[in-house]
């Protein structure tokens, strides 16, 4: 009877699983990690979305010198650059995401008609900014 006891009580008292200290200890763990690596990826899809808008106005600050170039005058609208920029790039273009601003003497400004990464991203002859 005492032997049964004995093996009773030495099955309850082993260690199955983890303490309370040790699951606090790990959770405090990640949540260090967390609170390292969150603030790092933050600003990426913002920085990358910056650069995709930079790269599409490079892209139609290109096609407005080439027309530029074969008409001799600023082209109306991002919508007369049609014959100059790619198909496959140009449904960006033409659905609202680009403003065609001329102010007349043959300067002009293409920029995001909303705003990139908290920014507004633009491009003039004399090169690509942001606001």
């Amino acid at each position: 009877m005492i032997s049964k006891l004995r093996r009773r009580m030495s099955f309850v008292s082993e260690e199955d699983g983890f303490t309370l200290i040790e699951l606090m200890i790990v959770i405090a763990v990640l949540g260090v990690l967390a609170g390292i690596a969150i603030p790092r990826f933050s600003g990426v899809t913002d920085k990358a979305d910056i650069a995709s808008a930079e790269s599409d106005l490079r892209n139609l600050q290109t096609a407005a010198e080439m027309y530029i170039a074969e008409h001799s005058t600023t082209p109306n609208s991002i919508t007369s650059l049609s014959g100059y920029i790619d198909d496959a790039e140009s449904d960006d273009y033409y659905n609202n995401n680009y403003e065609f601003n001329d102010d007349g003497n043959g300067d002009y400004k293409i920029e995001t008609s909303e705003e990139v990464g908290g920014k507004t991203v633009f491009v003039t002859p004399g090169g690509i900014g942001t606001n």
